[in-house]
């Protein structure tokens, strides 16, 4: 029974490393021209054998419009049978050679429209997506704010998960090709900003090569605000007089 017990417990902590939050992936890198390949930087470790799925299907008020890539074979996904640190870049080749530079392939491959696209990463169901985060470009008003309703595969809605705000949606804005070339130190959060403020990007209606992208980041634990830090001090202060007082009753 305890072995049943144990056996339970390992797997819901498994699968519980393998779910990922809002923000912890960004693109950093896409040309809708070329070869239609972009690249993602984790933000956080990955645990192997997570599946992350990828679409260019617009979000239509509350759900994909599946007229065109979830409809085709999609999503992409990515996989890898080993963790992977936080900092790595991973590199899509493109839907025709359709690899990616690190993990395993499947599904349908991206084909990035220079009239306007997107690319949003989630995991979990098309029907029912847990998104990761998402991008828009090549297209002069891409995100369509609610409560109207995006009408073309070249625009989107924000799904409710994601935020502009926080950096976890972020419009590029009308180029076919960009990448990322601000800082790459900092914690997930000053990362998100950083990638997400358009200044900080390369971009022009030609395709870049992908050796100009960023080949990895530095991903720093974030510092406690002061009160926090004073809050956990505090804590581990009345738990060091609790076990000397028990010491002292033995």
């Amino acid at each position: 029974m305890k072995k049943s017990l144990l056996a339970l417990a390992l797997l819901a902590a498994a699968a519980q490393a393998s779910a990922l939050s809002t923000g912890d992936i960004a693109v950093i890198g896409y040309n809708a021209d070329g070869d239609d390949n972009f690249a993602w930087v984790a933000l956080t470790d990955i645990a192997a054998n997570t599946t992350i799925n990828f679409t260019d299907s617009s979000w239509q008020g509350s759900a994909f419009r599946l007229s065109e890539h979830l409809d085709a074979g999609g999503p992409l996904t990515w996989s890898r049978g080993s963790a992977l640190a936080s900092g790595s870049v991973v590199i899509y080749s493109g839907a025709v050679a359709n690899t990616w530079s690190t993990g395993i392939v499947g599904g349908s491959g991206l084909s990035l429209s220079n009239n306007g696209d997107q690319i949003f990463a989630y995991e979990g169901l098309n029907s029912s997506p847990s998104f990761i985060s998402g991008v828009q470009f090549a297209h002069a008003t891409g995100i369509i704010d609610a409560p109207a309703v995006s009408s073309s595969t070249n625009t989107t809605n924000v799904p409710s998960a994601l935020s502009v705000a926080a950096g976890t949606m972020f419009n590029v804005g009308n180029f076919d090709d960009g990448f990322y070339s601000g800082t790459t130190t900092g914690s997930k959060t000053e990362l998100l900003s950083a990638l997400s403020t358009a200044s900080n990007w390369t971009k022009s209606n030609d395709p870049y090569a992908s050796s100009l992208w960023a080949s990895s980041f530095s991903v720093v634990a974030a510092v406690p605000e002061p009160e926090t830090y004073a809050m956990l001090l505090a804590g581990l202060g009345l738990l060091g007089a609790a076990s000397r007082r028990k010491k002292k009753a033995q």
